[in-house]
């Protein structure tokens, strides 16, 4: 696996933006104080994050193997954690009784994003022997992680205001 510049920064940020997602949920917990959208979909969001990134180096050594079945576990290991989160956002907000927000809908997005980007290049470069889809995948999965966390952070803000707005005009 050939790392070119802007790859290797992207990927470098993994551990800053797991750090990111926890003191953003630490920061949505002191300010929205009850359950809510945003509360449910920043806590699957950092637990999905740091289950991947803790999960990283022991994938990258099974993956260095020869054999389909090592590469597998690779793409299948994080196509199988986002669709889990997929479903965790669709559960706890049942569970929980709240209404979907704009942040949940951009999250569950992100995870199928993800998981498709990894299902697809995985059958593309091992079903059909090309490799088509290596730039959206090489670059893809990074930066939709590196950015998730401000525009959900950008939508919690907007939220929040639209609601203000909305209560002070009801005052």
């Amino acid at each position: 696996m050939q790392w070119d510049r802007l790859e290797f920064l992207l990927f470098s940020l993994d551990k800053y933006l797991f750090i990111a997602y926890f003191l953003c949920l630490i920061l949505a917990v002191r300010i929205e104080k009850k359950a809510s959208s945003v509360l449910i979909t920043l806590t699957v969001v950092a637990l999905a994050n740091g289950v991947m990134t803790s999960l990283v180096p022991l994938l990258y050594r099974l993956a260095a193997n020869d054999g389909i079945e090592y590469k597998f576990i690779w793409y299948g290991t994080f196509s199988l954690i986002d669709v889990l989160s997929i479903y965790l956002l669709y559960k706890f907000h049942k569970l929980m009784k709240q209404n979907v927000s704009s942040i949940a809908e951009l999250a569950g997005a992100a995870f199928l994003s993800l998981a498709t980007l990894q299902v697809a290049f995985f059958i593309e470069q091992y079903a059909f022997a090309s490799s088509y889809l290596k730039p959206f995948y090489q670059y893809g999965i990074p930066l939709i992680n590196v950015l998730l966390l401000p525009v959900l952070v950008f939508l919690w803000v907007a939220q929040r205001y639209h609601i203000k707005q909305r209560l002070q005009g009801a005052l």
